[in-house]
């Protein structure tokens, strides 16, 4: 059994997304993959039990048999680190833990993904960084950068020495969110600085807006904002936000399909121009996915009845606009298990752009350097 731990530069580069990515990617060669989160940050409460969304989220698309508890052996909650500094010896159990929990998700696996949190050094305050808890498992790693070129291979080379420091072979790196205007650019200069530090580009992933896009219900979830109405189309995606606080003729023009239109309840005229625009579009793909009222104002009945026949999601919130839009714009979005459409994306694209030859060793060499690489991969052998 092969474990491949994947780390990035960087929150948010797209760790969970490479890591479902190579899941279906080892499971479409024919192999049996499994998966492990050994340390998680943002978890939930399930059967009385801390376990990491990511887990929960791998567990449903696949159908993994390992439990969930050892997919997701240690959970961080809040204050954790201090209590750690403080009190290390009552957490000597964690690295066992650990150990036991990968056995029990490895047995009967050829491989399995070992996701990792944030950068190599994530988790050293409480002696499981990364790079540590990596080499405690035997793993190869892979490194995930966001798109760029010179900031993507400063970061890459950066965090690869840490984990060589700790004794780790790092397999390469996996750079994803590749603007297509540049893809071919990026592609051709990182591989070259890539290769030239012996490391591998094990895949360029270009940047797909739909998997930037959250749902209603997680625009809701991140506000604590209430839903006056629709709240049974809380899975529908928003692709643009628009701030309606100007005269009804200039927020018509902003209004692109799947917009969140943010307003102060009060405004009338623009929730109704956000209805109209609604009623007058394609109903499975329209230009308002959901109104997103402000300040508290909660607007009069006769307007709340007609949201509700629109059958148009929408929100309440006590905050005003500019904090609201300011933090609508920084989410990050996480991927779902019912999100079909992004899941499936994301498997097309990684099938698409891996390098198959580089990870499991198929003859022709690396695809993506024509060989150039150090091929430092995973022997077929080995799998």
């Amino acid at each position: 059994m092969v474990p491949i731990f994947v780390a990035a530069t960087g929150r948010d580069a797209g760790k969970t997304t490479v890591s479902l990515g190579l899941l279906h990617f080892f499971r479409k060669q024919g192999l049996r993959a499994g998966f492990i989160k050994p340390v998680g940050q943002r978890y939930e409460v399930i059967d009385g039990v801390k376990v990491d969304e990511d887990s929960v989220l791998i567990k449903d698309i696949f159908g993994l048999e390992a439990p969930l508890a050892a997919m997701s052996p240690v959970a961080v909650p809040r204050g954790f680190t201090t209590e750690y500094v403080h009190h290390r010896d009552k957490f000597a159990f964690l690295t066992e833990d650990i150990r036991r929990a990968f056995r029990e998700v490895g047995r009967h696996q050829d491989v399995v993904i070992v996701e990792g949190t944030g950068h190599a050094g994530v988790g050293s305050i409480f002696d499981l960084s990364n790079a540590t808890v990596a080499h405690l498992l035997g793993a190869k790693a892979i490194i995930v950068s966001e798109g760029g070129i010179g900031s993507a291979v400063d970061e890459i080379v950066l965090n690869a020495a840490l984990f060589e420091k700790a004794g780790v072979q790092v397999i390469g790196a996996v750079v994803n969110k590749v603007l297509e205007d540049k893809y071919h650019k990026v592609k051709e200069v990182v591989t070259q600085a890539l290769v030239e530090r012996g490391l591998c580009p094990v895949a360029f992933l270009p940047f797909r807006t739909e998997l930037t896009s959250p749902q209603v219900q997680q625009v809701a979830h991140k506000l604590a904002a209430e839903f006056l109405c629709g709240e049974e189309h809380g899975t529908d995606y928003i692709d643009n936000v628009v701030i309606a606080g100007m005269e009804p003729q200039n927020v018509i023009p902003l209004l692109a399909p799947r917009s969140l239109v943010i307003t102060p309840g009060d405004r009338a005229d623009n929730i109704l121009v956000a209805v109209s625009s609604r009623l007058m579009h394609d109903p499975s793909r329209p230009q308002v996915s959901a109104i997103l009222l402000t300040h508290g104002f909660r607007p009069h009945e006769t307007i709340v009845e007609l949201l509700r026949r629109a059958n148009i999601p929408v929100l309440l919130t006590t905050r005003d606009t500019y904090s609201v839009a300011s933090q609508v714009y920084s989410m990050s979005v996480k991927t779902l298990s019912g999100d079909r459409e992004k899941i499936d994306i994301i498997k097309r694209m990684v099938e698409e752009h891996m390098s198959a030859e580089c990870l499991i060793g198929t003859d022709g060499g690396c695809r993506n350097c024509g060989g150039r690489c150090a091929m430092r991969g995973l022997a077929a052998s080995s799998l």
